[in-house]
């Protein structure tokens, strides 16, 4: 009685990890990847740009500012 639900559950999994290309969608979705993998990328090289472009105005704009005073 336990041993058929479980064969039943793992045979068809190791079926569908031999060949998942026979899964609709499954191009679709590893587009979907490739293009979230891209736009996390683009994300995060956004972020460290005006990062360093608000730091770099923050160290000239100090260093004009005690220049000035001295």
């Amino acid at each position: 009685m336990y041993g058929k639900p479980a064969l039943g559950t793992v045979l068809p999994m190791a079926g569908l990890t031999a060949t998942p290309e026979v899964l609709p969608g499954i191009p679709f979705a590893r587009g979907l990847q490739e293009v979230a993998g891209a736009g996390f990328l683009l994300y995060v090289s956004a972020a460290i740009a005006l990062l360093s472009i608000k730091l770099w105005f923050r160290l000239h704009s100090s260093g004009a500012s005690t220049g000035d005073r001295t």
